[in-house]
């Protein structure tokens, strides 16, 4: 019985994460560049018990969330006709300057604007960080400004990046390196769609609402049975 309780525990936390990171991804389906995740399930080990006839049955003792997987599938271009406004067409991502912290991130997110300190103008995101060149260095806005200058970075394994929240990524060990892409495709005056298909977030939502209700009716039964069995005693 009690393996029954962990059993059915285990499918509730791993769908409860399903759930979560689901709600995540319908939530930004209007935020513009936005890569949704992916929840990968693995079994829990298995034990080998003797059957009838000299076979060996095995049992299971649920399942764990394996990883939270990125999808980078391309999102659909919007035309903004607004000259700041810039959609990467395939791999690749803009890199960004915290205004406060300095910390670099990466995000697919085109919605610039200028931002005037000073004497001086620098391209901005929509939050007021600074977005980079090739150089990582600050995109200052002088007369002849061309938006060639903006740069764009790619990683040996972009599902290897860190998601860290307000739609950027973090490189990490197993993605390796920001690295230059030499002949980026940015379009002007557009802006990438979320990639989040809402009809798939819905299936996948009803799919794993059912695997946490199973999980629930397993623990009540299984509670059920242990009061019979205490009564018996």
């Amino acid at each position: 019985m009690i393996r029954a309780f962990y059993t059915a525990r285990s499918s509730l936390v791993s769908q409860q994460t399903n759930l979560n990171t689901i709600a995540n991804n319908v939530a930004n389906v209007n935020t513009t560049g936005f890569k949704p995740q992916q929840v990968n399930f693995s079994s829990l080990i298995y034990d080998n018990i003797n059957g009838g006839a000299a076979n060996s049955i095995s049992v299971g003792h649920g399942v764990k969330v394996g990883k939270l997987g990125l999808d980078f599938e391309q999102g659909v271009l919007n035309q903004t006709n607004m000259p700041m406004d810039c959609a990467i067409i395939g791999p690749g991502f803009f890199a960004i300057e915290d205004r406060e912290s300095g910390e670099i991130t990466f995000t697919r997110d085109g919605n610039f604007k200028k931002s005037i300190e000073r004497s001086r103008v620098y391209l901005v995101d929509s939050k007021g960080d600074y977005v980079l060149n090739d150089r990582m260095r600050r995109i200052e806005i002088e007369e002849g400004f061309d938006h060639k200058e903006i740069g764009v970075f790619d990683f040996d394994n972009r599902y290897g990046l860190q998601l860290v929240g307000g739609n950027r990524f973090a490189a990490t060990d197993e993605s390796g390196n920001a690295e230059r892409v030499r002949d980026p495709n940015v379009k002007v005056g557009f802006l990438e769609n979320s990639a989040v298909q809402l009809s798939k977030e819905i299936v996948k939502m009803i799919e794993a609402s059912k695997g946490f209700s199973l999980g629930s009716r397993v623990i009540h039964t299984t509670d059920e049975m242990e009061k019979i069995i205490n009564q018996l005693r």
